[in-house]
């Protein structure tokens, strides 16, 4: 696909591939592993989510540890769900842009009253979700060239679905998570067979502690 931002994923998971507990808890990343993610973000245009990032855990989508530069905050939230009082509504808007990515289903006075601050809005169409190709080619004409997508899982699932995703960062944590309900780096229906799989090809492998980061490209 032509005219999309450059993709990184980037995600902290555990050795059996968790990026959340049942109960939602995340904190899988070391203070060192957090400042490289803030300097990722710093590197990029936007930083892109799903809803239920935003419902678990109201993050700011900032920039620490380093001097704060543009970036915008995409939510994908086909049906715009998420409360007006989140974080990405209320922190700083001017160095912080939100862009909500909706569909025709989402209710048109919560947009109006979110547009008062501010916050602007991608429609993709009439599809039950939003339609992530037709995402991409907007906030590339939107100046976007470089997206840094820290999920969740079905989100992730998504963007690999439709081939979208160039790159994934992995922070392997030295822990074993569990659990049938806990949120895996990957979520949706998946792949019907091992053949019809995604690939990506390993570039480098960094050993830190008893922590890794594995780094793919899209094979």
């Amino acid at each position: 696909m032509k005219n999309k931002p450059y993709v990184l994923l980037s995600c902290a998971m555990s050795i059996d591939g968790k990026i959340a507990t049942y109960t939602g808890d995340n904190e899988l990343s070391d203070e060192e592993d957090w400042k490289l993610i803030h300097k990722l973000r710093t590197e990029c245009d936007a930083v892109m989510v799903g809803k239920n990032t935003i419902l678990k855990d109201d993050p700011k989508l900032h920039i620490k540890f380093y001097e704060p530069t543009r970036l915008i905050r995409v939510i994908v939230d086909s049906s715009f769900s998420i409360p007006l009082t989140s974080k990405v509504f209320t922190y700083k808007l001017k160095t912080y842009p939100t862009i909500i990515a909706i569909t025709d289903h989402a209710l048109r006075p919560k947009i109006e009253k979110a547009k008062l601050k501010n916050i602007r809005f991608i429609n993709t169409g009439s599809e039950k979700q939003v339609n992530l190709k037709k995402l991409m080619e907007e906030l590339y004409q939107h100046g976007i060239k470089k997206i840094l997508l820290e999920g969740g899982g079905a989100l992730n699932w998504s963007m690999i679905k439709e081939c979208l995703v160039d790159e994934i960062r992995i922070f392997i944590a030295p822990i074993i998570v569990g659990g049938k309900n806990a949120v895996s780096l990957v979520e949706g229906r998946g792949a019907e067979r091992i053949i019809d799989g995604f690939k990506f090809k390993l570039q480098n492998v960094l050993k830190r502690d008893n922590y890794v980061i594995l780094n793919y490209f899209k094979a």
